[in-house]
Order: structure tokens, then sequence, then C-alpha cells
């Protein structure tokens, strides 16, 4: 096991932020990063407990990569309720790649983000995105974000132990 107390310290703040990696990886690579999607879909289904949503709602899985111009940085899986976004926001999520702090800061939507879970874990499934060996190591974590006392989705980010040291 790696504690996150080992961490760098560029790793504990990109693990602690309550701000948008996309702007700190991007300040820390010196070149822009955009949206690359791996996956997306709006499907009808039962959320997450940790939601706070009752029934069968509209949620959208979103899975992506944030990427340099040679390189991948981050893998982030998303789940959002949805009916919760502007149709702004909605429009701009399946339309194009834009990364969702950015929509949020461009509209001025206030949010909170509440970080449920830290670790540092082996993830074979992402692992190639990286080009890395499945038994590699990635630090990881779950928050919730918040809009108007209600849960709008969660997010969990992963990036490799071994970038940003």
């Amino acid at each position: 096991m790696i504690a996150i107390d080992s961490l760098s310290l560029l790793q504990r703040i990109l693990l602690s932020t309550d701000g948008t990696v996309t702007d700190l990886i991007a300040l820390y690579a010196g070149e822009d990063v955009h949206v690359t999607k791996v996956r997306q879909e709006l499907q009808v289904c039962e959320p997450p407990a940790m939601l706070a949503c009752q029934g069968p709602v509209q949620m959208l899985r979103r899975q992506i990569l944030l990427s340099g111009q040679d390189r991948h940085y981050l893998y982030a899986d998303s789940q959002f309720i949805f009916e919760r976004f502007s149709p702004s926001i909605q429009r701009q999520l399946l339309e194009t790649d834009q990364p969702i702090g950015l929509m949020w800061k461009q509209e001025r939507l206030e949010t909170c983000r509440e970080i449920i879970e830290q670790a540092v874990v082996q993830c074979p499934v992402i692992a190639p995105h990286f080009e890395l060996p499945d038994d590699a190591w990635f630090v990881a974590r779950t928050y919730l974000i918040h809009h108007g006392g209600a849960p709008l989705g969660a997010i969990s980010e992963k990036w490799p132990l071994a970038w940003f040291s």
C-alpha cells in the first residue's frame, strides 16, 4: 500500500483541491489541456444513493481524459443527474468536448466539492490510456459536486502515480 502522505506536493494538492484540476494541470504542464471523451451515455436509471435523488432519472455518465499535445494527464469518470443542469450546460455536455469545470465557470455556477474518497490504487482498465502496465499505480479521488443544496453528480479522477511527482 502507498500512503497518501508520501505523495508529492502537487499530487496532494490535486487530491485536495476544491477547484478545477484542469487549470492546475495546464499550469504544471505548461500547455493547454483539453478533454478527450472516452465514452459518454445518457440513460434513465436509478442514481447512486450518494446523489440523494429518488427514483429513475436521466443520468449522464461521462468518461474522459484530460490531455495535452502528446500525453494524457488524468482520467475522470463522472455520473451526473442530467436534469439538475441548465439547458446550456446540458447542450454543451452532449455536443462539445469542453471540461465541465470550464462550463461551470463560464455560467458562473456556484458549486461546492465534497471529497469523499482518496486513495492510491491499481487500475488495469485505464492503464492502457497512459501506456502503462496493468499493475501501474494511480492516485485517485472521488468527490460530490453540490449546487443549490443538492448533489449534481460525482466525479472520480485518477492519474498515474508517476505523474506530477
